[in-house]
């Protein structure tokens, strides 16, 4: 579920990591998460939904993030 800069270059059908992560800074798909001592890390979820997002689909599933409403 977690990938790399290749991997996640490779599973949105980039050119290119350089390609990625250029697009990846415009905010056309999300940013990595980034923790001390570990690669950034995308996760594919929320790869698939900046991908179903571009072409104007919604993906069903509960959202990968939480609210705070939902939680009381």
């Amino acid at each position: 579920m977690e990938m790399r800069a290749a991997t996640a270059a490779a599973f949105c059908d980039e050119p290119s990591v350089d390609a990625f992560l250029a697009k990846v800074e415009r905010g056309v798909y999300s940013a990595p998460v980034r923790v001390k001592g570990c690669l950034p890390k995308w996760h594919r979820d929320r790869l698939k939904n900046d991908i179903a997002r571009r072409h104007g689909l919604t993906l069903g599933g509960n959202p990968l993030t939480e609210s705070i409403e939902d939680l009381i």
